[in-house]
């Protein structure tokens, strides 16, 4: 089973800091490998559209934002940046590079890339 996750929080989506489960906004599952990937390419052409600042991790962890979007922290009594996390999971694990082969990598790679050129148009 693939699925994409949607994250909206005060950490990039790598860190996986306890609770990062209630951070979650939209969560797609899917049967098929190609189902995902088509899916998790619409997610992305959108955020980036949407966010002018974009860091991926892993391949397939993606934290979007603005500068400026923040959140207040009451524990810590700061503002913090806001993220807008993408995940790719399969088998309840993070798809990342050591479990890709070098298409699907390089299928991920490409997005980004493809997605940055297409707004600097």
């Amino acid at each position: 089973m693939w699925r994409i996750i949607q994250l909206k929080s005060d950490a990039e989506p790598w860190w996986f800091l306890d609770g990062w489960r209630d951070d979650t906004v939209n969560e797609w599952t899917f049967n098929e490998k190609e189902a995902a990937f088509d899916f998790y390419r619409v997610i992305i052409e959108e955020m980036v559209t949407k966010y002018p600042n974009v860091r991926v991790k892993r391949g397939t962890q993606i934290a979007f934002w603005c500068e400026g979007e923040l959140l207040f922290c009451d524990s810590c009594d700061e503002d913090l940046q806001l993220y807008h996390g993408i995940l790719m999971m399969k088998d309840e694990a993070p798809f990342t590079n050591e479990h890709m082969t070098n298409d699907e990598k390089k299928f991920f790679e490409q997005l980004i890339d493809e997605q940055k050129k297409k707004t600097e148009e």
